[in-house]
C-alpha cells in the first residue's frame, strides 16, 4: 500500500506526470523509500483503474504529448483512510547483519574492511539527509509550515538513523578488533 499511498500523497500535491512523479520521489523521500520508472506506471495505471486518480493528455509544444494524473475525491479518500490507519510493523532486512551471523570464520581484517565500507555508506547517506534539509525545492512543495514541519522532520528521522547506525558500527569495529595474543 505505501508505493500507492505515495503516489496518491503526491498527487494530492499537484496533479503531475509519471515522470515528475518520479523526480519528486527522488527529490523528497528518495532517502527513505526507493522506486523505479516502471513501478511508478504500473501503480500509475492500477490507480486510475480503480478510479483513484484521473489523467489527461496535455500537448507537448513540439515534445512528446504527455499524461497528467490527478487524484480523485476516491483517491482523496482513500489516501485519507491510509493515513488514519495504524503504521504497519518495519520488517528490517538488513544485508550487514546477515553477514555478521556468518563471518565467524573471516579475518578479522576482512571483516573490518566490510564494516569500514558499510560505514563509509553510510557517512555518504547522512550528507544527503543533510543536504535535503537545505533544498528549498524540496520545502517549496509544502502547501504549509506544518507541512514543511512534517517533511523535515522525516529528514531528521534519516539523520537519526544515520547516527545510530553509525555509533553502533564504531562499538562493532571496536568489540571485534583482536585482542592480543587471542583471536
Amino acid at each position: 500500500m505505501s508505493l500507492r499511498a505515495a503516489i496518491l500523497g503526491f498527487l494530492r500535491l499537484d496533479p503531475t506526470s509519471g515522470y515528475m512523479l518520479r523526480k519528486r520521489f527522488e527529490g523528497s523521500v528518495g532517502s527513505f523509500w526507493s522506486v523505479t520508472q516502471s513501478q511508478i506506471y504500473r501503480e500509475l495505471h492500477a490507480l486510475e483503474e480503480d478510479g483513484l486518480v484521473a489523467s489527461e493528455r496535455e500537448p507537448g509544444d513540439g515534445k512528446p504529448d504527455r499524461r497528467v494524473y490527478a487524484l480523485t475525491a476516491r483517491g482523496r479518500d482513500e489516501l485519507d483512510t491510509w493515513l488514519r490507519a495504524p503504521v504497519e510493523p518495519v520488517h528490517l532486512r538488513h544485508p550487514l547483519l546477515l553477514k555478521l551471523v556468518f563471518a565467524a570464520e573471516l579475518e578479522p581484517a576482512a571483516l573490518d574492511e566490510v564494516l569500514a565500507g558499510y560505514r563509509a555508506s553510510i557517512v555518504a547517506t547522512r550528507a544527503d539527509y543533510v543536504a535535503r534539509l537545505t533544498m528549498k525545492e524540496i520545502f517549496s512543495l509544502a502547501r504549509s509550515k506544518r507541512e514543511a514541519t512534517l517533511w523535515r522532520l522525516s529528514i531528521e528521522h534519516g539523520l537519526a538513523w544515520c547516527d545510530a547506525e553509525l555509533a553502533w558500527l564504531d562499538r562493532a569495529r571496536r568489540a571485534l578488533r583482536p585482542k592480543r595474543g587471542g583471536r
